[in-house]
Parts: structure tokens; C-alpha cells; sequence
């Protein structure tokens, strides 16, 4: 029985805002693709990560996040040249304010609806301490019973310690809980190593074929499990 509900945060519950980063590439490269097209470029990003995970498996997250970004715009076509002008400038505009602030309509009440029905409703994330605050910033903080932040706790996912550190804190056996998260190598292999269901974030519909359970965005996993506890 379901009792648990964890996920992850940059990339799940919130997301890159997109417009800031192409007003960063604008000012850095002088041309910018549409925001939509940044948001598909995100597969090839996540392809960039799985790559270099398979290839080093204890890749700390903090080298990640340069992966990733490099990876969607050189899918977009940005030269290498290109991108060592626009990194340190979206790097910049990280800094001025998180860039990573899009909540999706209706998570908040997602994640509420879900704790109204008794489950334990939690955020394990790879971060740097400021987690946290910066969800309780962005409106989620009272829909979630707790943050697990890797910066915090020494650990991060992959890692099965961190989410065991979550389903010690939730009082929940392995098998009554799940993680939704966007990275197959992080998030869906982190879970599996720790015994619990992971589910994929997949918002265009194209991780068919790696053989675990997907939803489009978070809110409507919140509401098919709503459904399903009986409260549709």
C-alpha cells in the first residue's frame, strides 16, 4: 500500500525558467531559440548526463548541471565557441536569482490533495543546503511534510542512503513508497537501488521504452494517484 510519496526538485517540482536563459543566451551569443524549444532540448540534456553518469557513476551533481545545459544547447545547434561565451553568463544569471523557479499549475495543490489523503508527501534533492527555502520561497513548503537536501545530509542520489534517510524520516517501508524524479541514472536507479517504484518524468512522452513508470508532469501523477486512493 502506498504511504509515500518523495520527489525530486530541480527539473520535477520546479523547473528552469526558460525565459531568463534565453535572455542570457541573447545577451552572451546574440541569438536565442524559442522557449519551447529549450524546454524539448531537456531530453538531450538528460541524455548528455546519462552519458557521462555511465561513464562516471560517482559524478558529483554539482558537475552535472554544466553537462546538462551544455548538452540541450549544442542539441539546438550552439558551436563550442558559442557556449563558452553564454556558460559563464547563465551561470551569472543563476546567481542573481535561482534560475531553476517554474512551478508547473497546480503542483502546490497536487501535493497538498496527496497529503490530504494521508500519505507522506517529501522532496529528496541533489542541492546545496538551500533547498528548502527555496521551495517554501516558491509556494510548495506547506505542501510538503519535509526536504531531504544532499548538501545537508552528506549524501546524494543515486546513492540508496539518501532515500533511506527520507523513508526513516517518513516511518515507511521501502516498498509502500515512490520517487518521481527527471533522470533515469539519479533518480529512477537511486530509487531501485533503495527498494522503492520510481516514476519518470516524461513530459513530451518519450521514455516509452526504458521500462519504468512515467507521467507527463507532476501534477497529473498527483491527480491519477488522487484517483486511485479514492479521491477523484
Amino acid at each position: 500500500m502506498l504511504r509515500a510519496i518523495f520527489f525530486d526538485a530541480g527539473g520535477t517540482l520546479v523547473h528552469v525558467d526558460y525565459a531568463r536563459v534565453r535572455a542570457a543566451l541573447q545577451r552572451s551569443v546574440g541569438r536565442a531559440p524559442t522557449v519551447r524549444a529549450l524546454e524539448d532540448a531537456e531530453y538531450d540534456g538528460r541524455a548528455a548526463v546519462e552519458t557521462a553518469m555511465a561513464a562516471e557513476p560517482a559524478m558529483a551533481d554539482g558537475a552535472r548541471w554544466q553537462i546538462h545545459f551544455h548538452g540541450a544547447l549544442a542539441s539546438l545547434g550552439y558551436t563550442r565557441a558559442e557556449l563558452e561565451r553564454a556558460g559563464p553568463e547563465i551561470r551569472a544569471e543563476h546567481r542573481r536569482g535561482n534560475l531553476w523557479t517554474v512551478v508547473p499549475a497546480g503542483a502546490a495543490g497536487g501535493l497538498a490533495a496527496l497529503r490530504a489523503r494521508g500519505l507522506t508527501v517529501a522532496c529528496i534533492s541533489n542541492s546545496d543546503g538551500t533547498v528548502g527555502a527555496l521551495l517554501e520561497r516558491l509556494g510548495l513548503g506547506a505542501s510538503l511534510d519535509f526536504v531531504v537536501d544532499s548538501g545537508l545530509v552528506g549524501v546524494e542520489k543515486p546513492d540508496p542512503r539518501i532515500f533511506a534517510l527520507a523513508l526513516e524520516r517518513a516511518g515507511v517501508a521501502a516498498a509502500e513508497a515512490v520517487h518521481v524524479g527527471d533522470l533515469f541514472s539519479v533518480d529512477v536507479i537511486g530509487a531501485r537501488r533503495a527498494g522503492i517504484e520510481p516514476v519518470l518524468l516524461d513530459p513530451r512522452g518519450r521514455y516509452g521504452a526504458l521500462g519504468c513508470r512515467t507521467t507527463p508532469d507532476v501534477p497529473a501523477l498527483c491527480r491519477e494517484l488522487v484517483s486511485s486512493l479514492g479521491g477523484g
